[in-house]
């Protein structure tokens, strides 16, 4: 997410996808480890049994700054399906009132609203019940303007006491069937700063966190460099496209030099983009880490590899995947990372062509 998709602090940002994509847990990962001084989240319509969930898990979750359970600085706006509708509509703008006091105060505030989607049905409901002029899906016809109002009020502010304070806001969105095109979804793409869409078929893949590289963005400026990026985004656009050629034409059809593009787009996406959320390294990863191994797998991606055919191209990146997914879980700058780094390279420099100067 740092890396591809940044969110900056003050910044606006949203995470669409189907039910069971992993929203929930992305955003508990994303409580834990951003950036700021209180995590404050909106159950906006949850299910009873996703609320019990989250008030018996955060205490039990150890936080990684303070070392002090995560309920020690997070507030939840407890807001069940079971609920009036009118609750559910005052949940939402109950908690980003609470952000907003205590970035008044001088901290940095992280809301989670989950889901806005339910916000937005509440909206329906209530404009149906008071006889308005429906609009798209029967939605209000002020749909668009109250969710850019929400978004609107997160920021940075500079404070008398020559302080500053700020809320970043992130809301879930949950499409029926995962459809990006129903309203809720194009509203809120229109005024939030990052993108984060979640994928049905990479979360059935057992692909965690389940972003869709190749339909996410951000706007905002990271601390990785552009040309890295485009290089990731054009290292992955260029495998998906070969992948959707090898389902029409088969494996045999390909040619080596597009099956090995093949193979560095997912070998990018298995070892840089997937994490493993209940390993305590790989979860979430320094700023310095990432842009060292950034740059490690940038220069994997550019070589040219002594590879025979497809069989002993898939055997090469296979061993390579499961190598650099043991470094995943190593501490950085540890002696097992340097060990593990060591034996990349050499395993590398065993096929590498030599380019001469």
């Amino acid at each position: 997410m740092d890396s591809l998709f940044p969110v900056n602090r003050g910044g606006t940002y949203c995470i669409p996808g189907p039910f069971g994509a992993g929203k929930t847990v992305l955003q508990q990962l994303v409580s834990r480890h951003a950036e700021v001084d209180i995590v404050i989240i909106a159950a906006c319509g949850e299910r009873a049994g996703e609320v019990v969930e989250t008030l018996k898990t955060f205490p039990g979750l150890l936080d990684p700054r303070t070392q002090k359970p995560l309920i020690d600085r997070t507030v939840i706006i407890c807001n069940t399906s079971s609920m009036p509708v009118a609750a559910r509509e005052s949940s939402v703008y109950t908690a980003v009132t609470i952000a907003e006091y205590y970035r008044q105060m001088g901290l940095n505030v992280l809301l989670l609203a989950d889901s806005t989607s339910r916000w937005a049905q509440a909206m329906r409901e209530m404009s149906g019940r008071l006889e308005e002029i429906p609009g798209e899906e029967a939605f209000p016809a002020y749909l668009e303007s109250r969710i850019a109002s929400f978004y609107e009020r997160a920021g940075v502010v500079k404070l008398r006491t020559g302080t500053t304070g700020s809320v970043t806001i992130g809301g879930a969105v949950s499409p029926a069937g995962g459809n990006f095109e129903e309203p809720v979804t194009q509203a809120t793409l229109k005024v939030v700063g990052a993108f984060h869409g979640l994928s049905r078929e990479r979360s059935d893949a057992r692909k965690y966190p389940a972003i869709d590289p190749l339909i996410s963005w951000s706007k905002y400026a990271g601390f990785v460099k552009p040309e890295y990026k485009e290089k990731c985004h054009a290292i992955l656009n260029r495998g998906n496209e070969i992948s959707q050629m090898m389902k029409v034409i088969g494996e045999e059809g390909t040619s080596l030099k597009d099956y090995i593009e093949y193979l560095k787009g997912d070998f990018f996406d298995f070892v840089y983009l997937q994490q493993n959320a209940f390993d305590s390294v790989d979860e979430a990863t320094s700023k310095e880490r990432q842009i060292y191994l950034l740059e490690f797998i940038s220069a994997i991606l550019d070589a040219e590899y002594n590879l025979e055919d497809k069989a002993a191209a898939l055997h090469f990146f296979q061993n390579l995947r499961q190598l650099m997914r043991t470094w995943n879980s190593a501490e950085y700058n540890s002696s097992e990372f340097k060990n593990i780094e060591s034996q990349i390279t050499l395993f590398l420099e065993s096929k590498t062509i030599k380019k001469d100067k």
